[in-house]
């Protein structure tokens, strides 16, 4: 079984140790692990320990070259107050559903690389005061949605560029950024209509929004909907979504004029 720490020190002398079962995990999924505290110097009393999901978010206005900052966007109560006597240990396993709308940043083995970190820390409160444990990193997998509307975008002439997080919240989405994959066209009836096309999700537990961006100049927050279109599909079972996605381009194409 693969495991992973955190640790973090207080001015008691107690460490936290966050073991993760699996670092890899899906959205809507389910991550295991347990929290172990122990090397308390005296008695104390714990007010509680979360986790919390955070994630590695651009922001343009500030330049492309600008380093990017770690948002948090979900936090999980694991544990509530108890004691912890000077010299002793204590031991809280947990299972804590993974958020729908953390971002994925591998498909089928396929590390995505670039503004895509995505981690988790425990936090823990001590007498009226709280500390964070430094970051674990995961790996989230593409969900069978993520991974039908990839397959028939490239399958249409499209090749995949990059993605990152961007600052801000899409309308029906509740954490603060949102997720751009974006591809060109390389070939096929759409190379020449449309160069650039990003691809954003906004996930739900039985549908998920897809939002398609073709050469948009406008930031998705204010878009220029001539160059945008946005339509649902099943999160779990799209089945093979090709023709829904060719007929969603040929409308965003005529929509540009082109």
């Amino acid at each position: 079984m693969v495991f992973s720490k955190l640790k973090a020190f207080l001015g008691s002398g107690i460490q936290v140790d966050t073991l993760l079962h699996e670092k890899h995990i899906v959205p809507g999924g389910v991550l295991k692990g347990e929290v172990r505290i122990s090397g308390a110097e005296v008695d104390a009393s714990v007010e509680g320990v979360t986790l919390e999901f955070t994630a590695l978010v651009e922001d343009d206005s500030k330049g492309e070259d600008a380093p990017g900052s770690v948002h948090d966007y979900f936090r999980a109560e694991v544990s509530g107050k108890f004691d912890l006597a000077k010299g002793t240990a204590h031991s809280i396993p947990f299972e804590v559903q993974v958020p729908w709308e953390t971002p994925f940043n591998n498909v089928e083995t396929r590390p995505l690389v670039g503004g895509m970190k995505l981690g988790v820390s425990t936090h823990l409160a001590l007498d009226q005061a709280l500390d964070k444990g430094d970051l674990d990193w995961l790996t989230v997998e593409a969900l069978p949605i993520h991974k039908a509307v990839w397959e028939a975008v490239e399958s249409l002439g499209f090749a995949f560029q990059e993605t990152d997080l961007e600052l801000g919240t899409i309308q029906g989405a509740s954490v603060p950024f949102y997720q751009e994959v974006e591809f060109w066209a390389t070939e096929g009836e759409f190379h020449g209509r449309i160069k650039e096309l990003e691809v954003v999700f906004v996930v739900g537990e039985a549908n998920t929004d897809v939002v398609l961006a073709a050469d948009n100049s406008a930031e998705l927050l204010a878009p220029d909907l001539n160059s945008t279109i946005r339509f649902s599909l099943p999160t779990s079972d799209p089945g093979d979504v090709t023709e829904t996605i060719k007929a969603q381009l040929t409308q965003l194409a005529a929509q540009k004029g082109v």
